[in-house]
């Protein structure tokens, strides 16, 4: 008798801080714009909005990374109450694994699937990194003209393109790519949560159909079942 935990709610809920992070990160790589605006309005001080965009971004960004762990140690956890073996050095492609069953074209599409959220995700903070070295190289420009348009005086309108639309052009991979590792991790998740009720169906000797995952899904409790006996460190299905 092994408990198996519920993650569907951990799983709705990392899917939409997910998105929620990845949409702020585009919308704060626009806020060049802001500045933009504010140069040809003398006196204008969009400091607070800038300020709020990054402080929204961290917190969103901070969410949906504990959210996002919270639900792959549930996952992770259910593993060994299904009898698998973790023995990677990435728990999360055990989890993509582990979770869909012996199937090879199954087993061998979440590898992918993992992969590919891994190397989007490690090219979007690498975009982000240079994109931040890059931009210090005008980051004393950029506060005089801030500093004098706060003051009512005012900017060369070429020079105020130059510096913050260059700027927008280094945020914008490093966001752009967020948005495509945020979809990546959104398939996974509800694959890996999917494949996991189905699991619980089977050993509970339901037959899979779309009304029994739904119904599993709606109650959202841990369960307690007799597993079958485990062959080679993984479920006989």
């Amino acid at each position: 008798m092994r408990q198996i935990r519920a993650i569907s709610s951990w799983a709705t809920a990392a899917m939409l801080t997910v998105a929620a992070a990845a949409l702020t990160h585009l919308c704060t790589a626009f806020l060049p714009l802001v500045d933009i605006w504010a140069a040809h309005r003398p006196g204008s001080d969009v400091g607070a909005v800038r300020l709020t965009g990054w402080v929204v971004l961290a917190t969103t960004v901070l969410i949906a990374w504990a959210v996002f762990t919270g639900w792959a140690r549930r996952a992770r956890s259910n593993l060994v109450a299904f009898g698998i073996r973790t023995t990677s050095a990435m728990p999360l492609m055990d989890v993509a694994v582990g979770s869909v069953g012996r199937a090879p074209a199954l087993r061998r599409s979440m590898r992918v699937l993992t992969w590919l959220w891994w190397l989007s995700l490690l090219a979007a903070l690498a975009a982000v990194a240079l994109g931040v070295l890059a931009g210090l190289d005008n980051l004393r420009e950029i506060a005089d003209v801030r500093d004098r348009v706060a003051a009512g005086g005012t900017v060369d309108g070429a020079l105020v393109s130059h510096l913050f639309g260059r700027q927008l052009l280094l945020r914008l991979p490093g966001a752009a790519l967020s948005v495509v590792a945020a979809v990546f991790a959104l398939v996974l998740i509800a694959r890996v949560t999917s494949a996991q009720y189905g699991r619980v169906a089977r050993i509970r000797g339901a037959a899979v159909t779309r009304a029994t995952l739904p119904a599993l899904r709606a109650g959202d409790e841990d369960w307690t079942v007799v597993l079958p006996v485990a062959v080679g460190g993984t479920i006989r299905e």
